[in-house]
């Protein structure tokens, strides 16, 4: 059995400096744009098929043919048809009346990563969006408007990119330089003028599945390095608690061929050679408790249904999800009524990925459990020299088991619910938002397990004279460059958060890939 690279984040996000748009966009180039502020550029190739496709729309228009949003009115107004003169108005109205999502603002990241994906669906022209429009969100992204968008109330599309569309408009509100001004005052302060939403365009740039991709697209992100840092923890774990490297054994692994079972085993191989820890305890234990024999069979899981998330990721980046959608026939346009803008395939991929973090998560805190609790680690009590005095690492683990309960909570599958909206026209809802919003928060309650797993690695790893591998040796140098060995009680957060820092940024990764190479996934 060969062991697979299903894929490979060849570059990371914050090495990328420029996004060009007009071929396939890569899930890096997300998260470059949103969280670290890669510029956006258009290509020839996006500009003309973007002026091919809205030459389309304007034909329609001026032949008043009957087409869903461009001459009627939406969902049950689809009955209605609208005068030409009042065309203009009905699409700043509709993005006026579905601005109506509520309660706190979602992440600058993550309205950033709205607007990169709205740039990437439209720019395939098929949205049939104007370049002008299109243009006036890329610089606002550029210039680093984001705008005010309330994270609750979506049934998958609609209600949050609203509020977007707004600030394009000079309308609702915006953070500039982190100080929340109205749409119109943000757009003067980086030298920018408000447009008008024309025709189609009320409509296109709230449908489709931006928010579900978007949030989704970030939490897939964080899945992966997430995924490859519980290897990490887990092998720094394995270590300090004597466990076998038995239920590592490479025959074991071919006895059951599941790739990522088969990779996840050969990481921690990896990860744990050359450790005189490791070398020392060879054989102390006949078996090991599950949360140690387990972490191939557990984490290959978990990494399965990554794996199967970031195939559908990459599909619906670069796919078209407005509905009407334009196609070219012998040299006209036409438009074909569907619904691409349903958010069944990420919303479910979504739903899983909380099951493989949630799964995640769950481990490492019982690993992080047997380190604390002497009766099975032969470890001091709480890792803490004077255990009937202080607390030690007590209550961290209190924060890392509270924390999976959360992740417990979210990871109920969200797009089996049902609704129904828009007088009976709606009567079937994706609700792949909230599977996607559940993705994205469960990943930040994941990425403190996890640190908090490895702040009590890095501890008990100090009570052996003996040395971890060269990979867990950089890793510990580089935690205690800010977290000291803990002797007396203490205010743990900052440490926790630094960790959990490293993780975020890919520096616990990489790190440990400067030493072992890549990491198999």
């Amino acid at each position: 059995m060969e062991c697979s690279k299903v894929f490979q984040l060849k570059k990371y996000p914050n090495d990328i400096r420029e996004v060009t748009l007009g071929s396939n966009i890569t899930l890096n180039e997300i998260v470059a744009v949103a969280r670290y502020g890669a510029k956006v550029h258009f290509s020839k190739e996006y500009v003309d098929r973007v002026n091919r496709y809205r030459g389309f729309v304007e034909a329609f228009a001026e032949n008043n043919e009957r087409v869903y949003g461009i001459t009627t009115g939406l969902g049950d107004n689809v009955k209605i048809t609208i005068d030409r003169e009042k065309r203009k108005d009905i699409n700043r109205n509709h993005l006026r009346a579905h601005a109506t999502s509520v309660g706190e603002p979602a992440t600058r990241e993550s309205v950033r990563a709205m607007m990169i994906v709205m740039l990437s669906h439209m720019g395939n022209g098929h949205a049939a969006v104007s370049l002008n429009t299109l243009t006036q969100l890329k610089d606002m992204l550029n210039n680093g408007i984001t705008p005010f968008v309330p994270k609750n109330g979506s049934v998958g599309y609609l209600t949050l990119e609203s509020h977007i569309a707004l600030v394009m408009l000079g309308e609702g509100r915006a953070y500039v330089d982190s100080v929340l001004v109205d749409g119109d005052e943000a757009l003067k302060l980086k030298g920018m003028k408000s447009i008008e939403a024309d025709i189609k365009e009320g409509l296109s740039l709230v449908s489709g599945t931006t928010s579900v991709t978007a949030f989704g697209a970030l939490a897939l992100y964080d899945a992966i390095q997430l995924a490859k840092t519980a290897d990490i923890s887990a092998a720094m774990s394995l270590e300090v608690l004597k466990g076998t490297m038995m239920a590592f054994d490479e025959r074991i692994m071919k006895a059951r061929p599941h790739v990522d079972q088969y990779n996840t085993a050969s990481n921690v191989r990896s990860i744990l050679e050359g450790s005189e820890i490791v070398k020392k305890y060879e054989g102390y234990r006949v078996q090991d408790a599950l949360s140690l024999r387990c972490i191939p069979q557990l984490h290959g899981a978990a990494k399965k249904l990554i794996n199967d998330a970031k195939t559908t990721m990459d599909i619906e980046l670069n796919s078209s999800v407005d509905n009407p959608l334009i196609f070219e026939e012998e040299g006209r346009g036409i438009s074909l009524m569907g619904c691409n803008a349903d958010g069944s395939y990420v919303g479910m991929s979504m739903d899983s990925i909380n099951i493989a973090a949630a799964n995640l998560g769950k481990m490492a805190e019982r690993r992080t459990h047997r380190m604390v609790n002497s009766h099975v680690s032969e470890l001091p009590p709480f890792l803490i020299e004077d255990p009937g005095f202080n607390n030690g690492f007590m209550m961290a683990q209190y924060t890392s088991a509270g924390l999976v309960g959360q992740m417990r909570l979210k990871s109920h599958p969200a797009t089996i619910d049902n609704n129904i909206t828009c007088a009976n026209q709606e009567d079937y809802l994706s609700m792949g938002y909230n599977a996607s919003l559940q993705a994205y928060e469960n990943m930040a309650h994941l990425k403190y397990i996890l640190a908090i797993e490895i702040f009590h690695s890095v501890q008990a790893g100090d009570f052996y004279e003996e040395s971890s591998s060269k990979g867990i040796e950089r890793i510990r140098s580089l935690v205690r460059k800010e977290v000291p060995f803990i002797t007396e009680d203490c205010n743990m957060n900052p440490y926790i958060e630094y960790i959990s820092s490293l993780i975020e940024d890919g520096t616990i990764v990489r790190t440990l890939e400067d030493e072992t190479g890549e990491m198999l996934f």
